[in-house]
This record gives C-alpha cells, sequence and structure tokens, in this order.
C-alpha cells in the first residue's frame, strides 16, 4: 500500500458524521496498548454490518495497531461536508476508503474530493496501512 499525504472532502449524512467521529475517537483511546469504548452508533452499525462478529475485532481490523495518521475537520457554515486530513506519516487512501465504505457508506453515493498534499516530505515506508 501506498502511503500519501491527502483530504477527502465528504457529505456522509448527520449519522455518518457521528460514527466516523467514534471511530475516531475509539481509534485514538488507548489505555494500556487497549483501545475502549465503542461509541453507540458505531457499536450499532458495526452489529448490523457483521452480526456475528465482536465489533471490536471488527474495528481493529479495520484500524490496525498504533493510533491513526488522519484526522477529521468539520466545515463551517452549517456545511454537512466533513473532510479527513491525513498527519504527516500518511495513510493508504485504499485503507481510509475502506473506513468510510464500513462505517459511513451513505457518503459514497455523493461525491467525494480528493486532493493530494504536496510540498511537505514524502511519508517514509511503512507496513502500516493507517
Amino acid at each position: 500500500m501506498i502511503r500519501s499525504n491527502f483530504r477527502l472532502a465528504l457529505e456522509p449524512g448527520l449519522e455518518g458524521v457521528v460514527r466516523l467521529a467514534q471511530l475516531h475517537q475509539y481509534a485514538t483511546d488507548l489505555v494500556d496498548g487497549k483501545r475502549v469504548l465503542i461509541g453507540p452508533a458505531l457499536r450499532e452499525r458495526i452489529a448490523l454490518t457483521f452480526p456475528r462478529r465482536r465489533p471490536e475485532a471488527v474495528l481493529d481490523a479495520l484500524l490496525g495497531k498504533g493510533l491513526p495518521s488522519w484526522d477529521i475537520v468539520g466545515s463551517d457554515g452549517g456545511s454537512e461536508v466533513l473532510t479527513i486530513v491525513t498527519r504527516p506519516e500518511g495513510a493508504a487512501l485504499s485503507a481510509i476508503v475502506r473506513i468510510i465504505e464500513q462505517v459511513a457508506p451513505e457518503a459514497m453515493r455523493r461525491p467525494i474530493n480528493y486532493e493530494p498534499v504536496t510540498g511537505g516530505p514524502l511519508p517514509p515506508p511503512s507496513r502500516l496501512l493507517h
């Protein structure tokens, strides 16, 4: 997987925004190397999509190990646009799209704007997806 720096602007709707925010919170909340609580909207979505799997197992497989290399930025002025921005270490675009597809699939029905972030150093080679 090629890690790069980019911004993705998408319109996941209110419920999708909540689930993506809960996923990011889950990904950043580590205690002794283990993730903590899953937000209720995200837990419900994962349970409906993968009824025979534990939500923690699904999310950990989706996120990989360590902290996420992306952040979520809301837009000003009441717009429904949400932007996912990679951190300097970069992320695989395919991994982020897979996350969106599983957590906020309604965003895939609307336009998504991809903007590469140039000018900074290239992320170091890594086997981590995101």
